[in-house]
């Protein structure tokens, strides 16, 4: 019987090396990866032996067992057939079950915004009367000014702000340049000067940094949003300040083009989804504003 934990650990190394993807994109891999494999070793299934009803039998098991969404099911089918190929390029089995199976459909949704006012309350919520409040306003700022995703900006370093742009890495580590607005500027400049100092430590050069000096991780920046969320009545996650950063870019007319720069998308597709939002947020205003005169309508 082959390994499973050999094979996690190539498949790692695949991943992050051929496949160059980020860190967090890894983990997500290895842990649907490693869910699999234990269903396989507890159903004593070989890996070069598992079948189309072994793959269908698991999806429902963990749509029941895990309480899984509809998307959480469908990147859990994305990031198992991406395992599945891997075993097949190591020559762990010869076929793919996956060709005989139908994907798993999204009910796709819309991204969740919110308006400029909201983004305004949110942030002047953050009274800057100690240093990592400084930071926390520094930062999303930067993300929303900037559309970063979380992953961006916490490997941002020092070399990467040219002071009129930050120099961004994005999934796969493609590059990309993005202007900074001056509000962003003047808050980031003030955090590098009176805030930052305070918490470096061993001369990292990571931009945002933690309390014991270390890089900002996902889920003090989650932990920190929440709090002022609570305090501002105002309820959105990290990733939302990019959606904002999109779609507010598009309402003030930019081209979709820029925009799909700006964030860093391959396709354009992905960023198509904005266009989309907008359309809906004038219908909604439209049955709103309709419903409103049309008593008035009936009177006359």
């Amino acid at each position: 019987m082959i390994e499973h934990s050999l094979i996690i650990k190539e498949y790692i190394d695949y991943l992050l090396y051929q496949r160059r993807l980020q860190d967090a994109t890894v983990d997500v891999y290895k842990s649907q990866a490693s869910y699999f494999l234990n269903y396989l070793n507890k159903n004593r299934v070989e890996i070069d032996k598992f079948t189309i009803e072994d793959l269908e039998q698991y999806f429902s098991i963990s749509r029941e067992e895990r309480f899984l969404s509809s998307r959480s099911q469908a990147k859990n089918y994305s990031a198992l057939k991406n395992f599945v190929k891997f075993l097949i390029l190591n020559k762990y089995r010869d076929d793919n079950p996956f060709d005989l199976i139908d994907s798993i459909k999204i009910n796709k949704s819309l991204p969740t915004v919110v308006n400029e006012e909201e983004i305004n309350i949110l942030l002047n919520s953050i009274e800057l009367t100690d240093d990592l409040a400084i930071r926390d306003y520094a930062l999303f700022e930067l993300i929303y000014s900037c559309g970063l995703r979380v992953s961006e900006v916490i490997n941002l370093e020092l070399s990467n702000y040219q002071k009129e742009f930050l120099i961004v890495q994005g999934k796969r580590d493609k590059m990309r340049y993005v202007p900074i607005g001056d509000v962003a500027k003047d808050k980031l400049n003030y955090y590098l000067n009176n805030a930052r100092p305070h918490l470096v430590k061993n001369k990292t050069q990571y931009i945002f940094l933690g309390r014991r000096g270390n890089k900002l991780s996902r889920q003090a920046i989650n932990k920190r949003l929440e709090m002022y969320c609570y305090k501002c009545n105002v309820h959105i996650h990290v990733h939302t300040l990019r959606h904002c950063f999109a779609t507010h870019l598009l309402r003030g007319g930019a081209d979709l083009r820029v925009v799909q720069e700006l964030l860093g998308h391959s396709d354009i597709q992905t960023t198509q989804i904005y266009t989309h939002l907008n359309n809906k947020d004038l219908e909604d205003t439209y049955k709103k504003y309709h419903q409103e005169i049309e008593p008035n309508k009936e009177q006359k």
